[in-house]
């Protein structure tokens, strides 16, 4: 996720950022290029965790098989890639339900997002608008709080 936008001045922040290095006799170690067309874009929140969302809905697609290892490494790839093979209609039947569930936690979020930014539009339009919110009712008097009286309890005869 991006964190800098366009309107963050990248060169600008650079420049500063080598002079206070300098006043403090540290010199950066190698040339920072920054393209010419600035800082990418800031990503909207909303749709990248839709798009997340939609990417990993489906638990029964595998992720892409790698090791950590080191010589023995290819032996477990070659381990991890038969179970993926003897046993995928096992794996789909185990995360049948969780990939519904995904779809359907994916298909909420996209209805809210389009909900927060339907109010989000709204909000603005209110406040180019220049409407005021509307006045709060008037506070009720203040009057001492007693607790409410206690009913008689009927003994059993």
């Amino acid at each position: 996720m991006k964190l800098l936008g366009r309107d963050i001045p990248a060169r600008e922040l650079l420049a500063r950022l080598e002079e206070r290095l300098r006043t403090r006799g540290l010199s950066s170690s190698e040339p920072v290029d920054v393209p010419e067309s600035g800082v990418e874009p800031r990503v909207d929140p909303l749709a990248f965790n839709l798009q997340a969302l939609e990417e990993h809905a489906d638990a029964t697609r595998p992720l892409p098989l790698h090791t950590h290892r080191g010589g023995a490494g290819q032996l477990v790839l070659v381990a991890k890639w038969a179970f993926r093979q003897t046993c995928q209609v096992f794996i789909n039947e185990t995360l049948g339900r969780q990939r519904t569930f995904n779809g359907h936690v994916r298909d909420s979020y996209a209805q809210l997002s389009a909900e927060v930014i339907r109010l989000r539009a709204e909000v603005e339009s209110l406040r180019a608008a220049g409407s005021t919110p509307a006045p709060a009712p008037p506070a009720p008097a203040e009057t001492p709080s007693r607790p409410p009286p206690r009913k008689a309890r009927k003994k059993p005869s």
